[in-house]
């Protein structure tokens, strides 16, 4: 019997990634975010959670597609080093995570027919005939991003 092991999130605009299984923390309704001026349009907004307030990412448009209207956004858990305490984000996501089971031999190169997945993901694999990115936390929230326009 397979585990459920990954969350695949839509970011709009045919974006899909995933994130492990237990790095989805939490999904809350996409009205609860505050705009900040002069930031990136990859960027533009963040989130009050757990009295901490997190950077909301747009992944479509960090990957050079139109910034999207997000219907949720989904928090998410990451550690940079074993041991260390988690860190948290947030990802601007079209519809509710889809939870499924993923396995070594469903692994694949990612997607050529966009740029910038190689600086997010750590990994692939294929979802029903389509290559879905795993996404490096760590580097989406503490590296350093470029836009690919």
């Amino acid at each position: 019997m397979s585990r459920m092991n990954a969350w695949v999130m839509d970011f709009g605009m045919s974006y899909r990634a995933a994130v492990g299984g237990r790095e989805l923390l939490h999904l809350i309704d996409v009205r609860t975010t505050f705009a900040v001026p002069c930031t990136p349009s990859y960027c533009r907004s963040v989130v009050f959670w757990q009295e901490q307030l997190l950077p909301v990412m747009d992944i479509a448009s960090l990957l050079g597609g139109k910034s999207q209207e997000a219907q949720f956004i989904a928090i998410v858990g990451y550690q940079q080093k074993r041991g260390e305490y988690p860190q948290f984000g947030a990802l601007m996501v079209a519809s509710p995570p889809l939870h499924v089971a993923v396995s070594d031999e469903q692994a694949c190169m990612l997607p050529e027919t966009i740029l910038g997945w190689d600086e997010l993901a750590i990994s692939c694999f294929d979802y029903l005939g389509d290559a879905v990115p795993v996404l490096n936390l760590t580097r989406l929230f503490n590296g350093r991003q470029t836009s690919h326009h």
